[in-house]
């Protein structure tokens, strides 16, 4: 299988910085953004190199507009599409705007942040920013409402097997298809919330991280909503995600690759809408998704042959 970017298929880190960009569209900036994005696998090897302990790795992924933009002489990856955005209610997850992701992952915000000023300063006046959003592992991998995060992540050879492209696709393949929301948690609500319902809402306990058996699972906890199987085989994604926050405002950083966008859609339209029985996903009562944006990360051999 083809090279996939250093970012896709490692556990987590510590610390990660998630970049969304516009891209301006007059020719130089084309230039510079293409010769950039090119060069990123070897940026980031070489400051991996340098910081040995670091684990620092990248991913550069693009939306629809960008790829017909930057890379006309090759037709999109075949699922490669704008982020579809749900709404029912009070619950929505939205479409906002996104041309290029570069995802930094390691084991210092120091490293981060030396490797995303470098892509930057040679990015320059080629693009925009649209969101700069520095993640960190909360705890012992919790996210921000005290329960762990990525519990059903895959593992070993099975990371390859979600995330990856294969010969379903074989112009792209060692490529993923990516999804990302940045959701804000109401903290106030989360916490005035019994721990006993909390850990109804989540499907799990939360102290010792226990999976509920189906029978004690409501039929609106968060784990039973995004379990789907198909052909008695279940769907699944590779979470990157993290927490970030402030002071002020705290959340998640949702970050899913895999080599189809459909599992990540099934799994955002059972949290949103609600089946016959009105049933939909709790956890959307305490958290807001306010971004929206999906990507495709190319092979490094696709990156390399824009130099």
């Amino acid at each position: 299988m083809t090279t996939p970017q250093s970012g896709i298929l490692p556990e987590a880190n510590n610390n990660a910085t998630f970049i969304t960009l516009l891209i301006n569209n007059d020719a130089d900036s084309i230039e510079t953004i293409r010769r950039t994005v090119a060069a990123i696998p070897a940026m980031t090897a070489e400051m991996a190199q340098q910081q040995p302990d670091s684990q620092l790795v990248s991913t550069v992924s693009f939306g629809a507009h960008a790829w017909d933009t930057l890379f006309p002489e090759t037709p999109r990856p075949e699922h490669l599409a704008p982020f579809k955005a749900h709404k029912n209610g009070l619950r929505q997850a939205p479409s906002t705007p996104g041309d290029i992701l570069v995802h930094i992952r390691s084991e210092g915000k120091d490293v981060n942040f030396d490797l995303s000023r470098q892509i930057m300063g040679e990015l320059s006046d080629s693009v925009l920013v649209e969101e700069e959003v520095h993640g960190f592992r909360y705890r012992d991998s919790r996210d921000m409402t005290g329960f762990v995060d990525g519990t059903e992540n895959p593992q070993g050879e099975d990371r390859a097997e979600v995330a990856l492209v294969g010969d379903e696709d074989q112009a792209f393949t060692g490529g993923s298809y990516i999804n990302c929301q940045r959701y804000i948690h109401n903290m106030g609500d989360w916490e005035a919330t019994p721990v006993e319902q909390q850990e109804q809402i989540i499907g799990r306990t939360k102290t010792d991280n226990i999976e509920f058996t189906s029978e004690q699972k409501a039929p609106t906890a968060h784990i039973k909503r995004v379990s789907i199987k198909e052909n008695g085989k279940s769907l699944e994604i590779l979470r990157h995600s993290l927490p970030y926050g402030d002071s002020s405002e705290c959340g998640l950083f949702f970050i899913a690759y895999g080599k189809s966008p459909r599992p990540f859609d099934l799994m955002l339209e059972q949290m949103i809408h609600a089946d016959r029985h009105g049933h939909y996903d709790h956890l959307m009562n305490y958290t807001q998704a306010v971004t929206g944006c999906a990507f495709f990360a190319p092979s490094v051999a696709f990156l390399e042959s824009l130099q």
